[in-house]
């Protein structure tokens, strides 16, 4: 499992300036969709739930972006084939910094979620065309590294939201909405992008080849998909009420503890190009799920803070890999006609996992609380790593 896979080492042409900034902002902005205003839920569900339904459409203020996405990143490839990846990302990011600021006025928990789903919408079309961009352009160890920085970026991005977020929120839940203003800082690099669609996403061959998706379309991805998005996610959104039970009030403090996966997973993300020189695909999908349902079980099983830390930290090594080596995973099974098409298809998949899993969960965080949602998702990962297992096993003995 351990054995590099065959032609990984290859060469590429480099990226311009202006390329690489759009992939390294569209992972700051992916991450402040979901990330901005975690540590203030509480705060936020004590402000504006007024019925006992209000309290779930609090959690989804989190879990609706996720659903918006699915639209977002299941339309982007057309607008790209169609408009060209400037103009997509110059609306996306101004669409992004008008919704995600609108939480600094609306009083009205419904509209509010309203303004969440525009900006899944645009966080989404953002981070498919970053991946896009990373998957035409490049190739072998070039395309894992900078998949693996664009990534590592969204994690420490979410190391520094989290406390910024979480002094915000001291002074009012209102103000961490301010951050999604940075939306507008993309708007100056995508104006540099060359203005034109790739040619071959284009093609009137493409086009043809896109109307057989079964044909060509790996549809164990949306699988695997959806149960990575699963494990990102829900995590983030019950560690929150599970550290409250913990006696950890204080907006701030939520947000410092909720950095440990963060900075696992940066550090892990980081790494994870030179990794892909060694191992093959396989075995960093096996080491992601292992150590995310290990640090899953310590922090569900936990009586103290501190061990809810570490668990995250473990957990943390396991999902800087996750992401990365699905998509590179992925772009290695199609052709490159079908790149953006099937990158916006499977982070779909991704994105949907998170309002599902926090709909499916909610009964079992009634009856048995946030600790109850981690054993759930440390199950979810251990069954994972079984079916990863199985996979190699059955293609090794076929070889």
């Amino acid at each position: 499992m351990a054995a590099r896979d065959d032609g990984f080492l290859k060469t590429s042409a480099a990226l311009d300036t202006a390329t690489k900034v759009v992939i390294l902002a569209g992972g700051l902005i992916a991450s402040l969709a979901l990330m901005a205003i975690a540590s203030v839920l509480p705060q936020i569900d004590h402000a504006l739930a007024r019925g006992p339904g209000d309290h779930m459409l609090v959690k989804q203020l989190v879990g609706a972006v996720a659903l918006a996405m699915v639209v977002g990143a299941s339309t982007v490839g057309f607008l790209i084939d169609r408009f060209g990846i400037r103009p997509v990302l110059i609306a996306a990011a101004a669409l992004y910094a008008l919704a995600g600021t609108a939480g600094l006025y609306l009083s009205d928990l419904h509209s509010l979620l309203v303004s969440r789903l525009f900006v899944g919408v645009s966080a989404a079309a953002i981070q498919v065309a970053c991946i896009t961009l990373i998957n035409t352009q490049l190739e072998g160890v070039a395309r894992a590294r900078w998949m693996g920085l664009h990534i590592s970026v969204a994690m420490f991005t979410a190391i520094f939201a989290h406390p910024i977020a979480g002094a915000l929120g001291e002074i009012s839940w209102r103000l961490p909405f301010g951050l999604y203003a940075l939306g507008l800082v993309l708007i100056p690099a995508a104006l540099r992008l060359q203005a034109s669609a790739p040619d071959a996403l284009g093609s009137a061959s493409a086009q043809a080849e896109r109307r057989t998706l079964p044909g060509w379309f790996p549809f164990r991805y949306l699988l695997l998909a959806f149960a990575i998005g699963t494990l990102a996610l829900m995590p983030s959104v019950q560690v929150p009420f599970l550290l409250r039970e913990k006696g950890l009030i204080r907006p701030s403090a939520i947000a410092l503890v909720l950095t440990a996966d963060s900075l696992a997973g940066a550090m892990m993300a980081m790494l994870y190009g030179r990794a892909r020189t060694h191992i093959s695909a396989h075995a960093a999908f096996a080491f992601s799920f292992a150590t995310a349902a290990v640090g899953l079980f310590i922090a569900a099983l936990a009586g103290s803070i501190a061990m809810v830390i570490a668990g995250l930290l473990i957990y943390g090594l396991g999902i800087g890999w996750f992401v990365p080596n699905l998509m590179t995973a992925l772009s290695s099974r199609v052709t490159p006609v079908h790149q953006g098409r099937a990158a916006g298809i499977v982070k779909a998949a991704h994105f949907l996992s998170a309002p599902v899993a926090v709909a499916m969960v909610e009964p079992l965080a009634r009856s048995y609380g946030p600790s109850g949602t981690l054993y759930a998702a440390s199950g979810l990962a251990f069954g994972c790593l079984i079916v990863i297992g199985w996979r190699y096993l059955r293609q090794h003995r076929q070889q």
